[in-house]
């Protein structure tokens, strides 16, 4: 790392981690910000890190209010001299607030969902309503509304969205993991393969999407990649027009590839995204994807997006929505190409550094 003057000293902290973030750390530390990770000692990423040059130490943290871990991060705060503590999920953001009161350092909390904050929750007292944080950085613009809406003063709030980049996903292969899909579902050559991922409980809306496909040509059939939380799911799934074409696939590690096989990605979420991770891992492989109405998923797929998004909870909205793209191969492939391009552009790793970098050097008041 090259140490640059002026640049903060940050301890940075999250349970399990996921690459977004491993990768934000590691960028952040390659324009010379002093940061040091605490993650679960379980978490996978640690080796990354370490070999990226950044410091790493164990912080598994019990619950929210862990009083000899948040002993621990204070002694750090103190005897190493962080400047900011910045907490990825809930368990590190609680106790940091808790071990930096007293001390002039920077508490940054991190904020991925909107709904479950309210003034009337006590437990929010000791994460997002807390007066010690002195900023949340926001998945989107709709967490960011969310929690203003629910008592967070609105200067203590940013949206900075997770960065990719499309380099993580160069090997992967639609055509491939189109044809695996067909072999072992059963899929006909020239069927249209509509589908969404996630733990399929009732705010994912998976019924909304089985629901449309009902009344949809027979050459259109459903994959459903995740668990099935919701029994709604398999009653409707046994319907005899629905019988031999929607396939659910259960858990799987391999989730973001079995997107690509897909000609038309669903997210009929009736509540609470905060941006949609699978909608992302999609729109990187160039494919087409309808959005409900909600959260941050319009402002996902961006301007161009708009003519496929759906009103929240209507079937008959998402199924007129489905339809323009399958009656349209042009119109399929110019949306699949327009969401890849959305982002590289607006949803990149580099602006996810650069924008987190300008948050630390706003707070301590540091000249670019």
């Amino acid at each position: 790392m090259t140490q640059v003057a002026g640049t903060p000293k940050v301890l940075i902290g999250a349970r399990q981690g996921h690459i977004t973030e491993v990768e934000m750390i590691k960028g952040l530390r390659q324009s010379g910000v002093d940061i040091h990770a605490a993650f679960e000692s379980t978490s996978p990423h640690l080796k990354t890190l370490k070999a990226a040059g950044v410091p790493v130490r164990t912080l598994d943290l019990r619950s929210n209010v862990d009083l000899r871990n948040a002993r621990r991060i204070r002694r750090w705060i103190k005897d190493e001299d962080f400047e900011i503590v910045h907490g990825l999920s809930n368990r590190p953001v609680a106790n940091f607030i808790l071990a930096s009161y007293g001390l002039n350092n920077k508490v940054i909390a991190y904020r991925g969902t909107a709904g479950h904050v309210s003034r009337w929750d006590p437990t929010c007292y000791l994460k997002w309503l807390n007066p010690r944080i002195d900023k949340i950085v926001c998945l989107s613009e709709a967490v960011k509304i969310d929690l203003a809406q629910n008592g967070v003063e609105e200067r203590k709030l940013t949206t900075i969205y997770k960065g990719h980049d499309l380099q993580w996903y160069a090997d992967f292969d639609p055509q491939s993991a189109k044809a695996m899909v067909a072999q072992k579902f059963s899929i006909p050559p020239k069927a249209i393969l509509i589908g969404m991922a996630a733990n399929m409980r009732p705010v994912k809306g998976a019924d909304l999407l089985l629901r449309a496909l009902i009344d949809l040509p027979d050459n259109v059939h459903g994959l459903f990649i995740g668990e099935v939380r919701d029994p709604t799911i398999r009653k409707l799934s046994a319907d005899p027009r629905l019988a031999q074409r929607v396939h659910f696939t259960g858990f799987r590690p391999d989730a973001p590839r079995l997107l690509g096989a897909l000609d038309i990605n669903v997210a009929p979420s009736r509540a609470r995204e905060g941006l949609g991770k699978s909608v992302i891992e999609a729109m990187v492989q160039g494919i087409p994807t309808v959005v409900a109405n909600v959260g941050g998923l319009p402002e996902l797929v961006g301007p161009h997006g708009q003519e496929n998004i759906f009103s929240v909870d209507n079937v008959n909205s998402l199924r007129e929505k489905i339809t323009q793209l399958i009656d349209n191969e042009p119109k399929r492939i110019a949306a699949g190409q327009a969401a890849r391009r959305r982002i590289e552009h607006h949803f990149s790793l580099q602006t996810t550094v650069d924008e987190t970098l300008q948050l630390y050097r706003d707070l301590l008041r540091i000249d670019s």
